[in-house]
């Protein structure tokens, strides 16, 4: 009976931990949060981040592949200026395809282009096609849905192929103010 009860509390608490969702926000993905800083993030991952782009003079941007609480991100960090010699490395884009991501109206991964468009209605949405093959060809099987729909000036996108949600990324809005 002791070993029932402790498979049994072992099977819950692992049912349990497999479904705690990760938020996905206009601010970001679960800890993290667009314009943290570069030592901000790589306390959350536990390391240091190896940044090359960045780190010369004529790149902005750099985007990397980490592992942070179990989940890979791809994350995008860019470089702004302080003043004309100082500058600070902060996090202008996170995405991922976790299966625990989850917005707060519901929205996960595998959830179809209709679900966001009824969930998100009120809000101002871009739907816009992806392009392959060196973006000259648009794709019949890969779309980005852009929801826009408060002041943070972030957006959240859905990656979707075959008009269902495989990652999600937020990131700082260049498009829609």
């Amino acid at each position: 009976m002791k070993l029932f009860s402790f498979l049994f509390l072992l099977c819950i608490s692992l049912h349990t931990k497999s479904q705690t969702s990760v938020g996905v926000t206009m601010n970001g993905i679960g800890n993290l949060k667009i314009g943290m800083k570069l030592v901000d993030v790589e306390k959350l991952a536990g390391a240091p981040l190896k940044l090359n782009n960045i780190l010369k003079d004529d790149w902005n941007f750099d985007t990397i592949a980490t592992r942070i609480n179990g989940i890979n991100f791809k994350l995008v960090f860019s470089r702004d200026y302080a003043d004309e010699k100082k500058y600070d490395v902060t996090l202008r884009e996170v995405s991922s395809s976790d299966s625990s991501l989850k917005t707060k109206s519901g929205i996960t991964i595998g959830d179809d282009k209709l679900k966001i468009i009824n969930t998100y209605e009120g809000y101002t949405i871009w739907i816009v096609p992806d392009y392959e093959n060196d973006y000259t060809v648009r794709s019949k099987t890969r779309t980005t849905i852009f929801l826009f729909g408060d002041n943070s000036g972030n957006t959240i996108l859905f990656h979707l192929f075959m008009n269902k949600i495989e990652s999600m990324s937020v990131s700082i809005s260049e498009g829609y103010d």
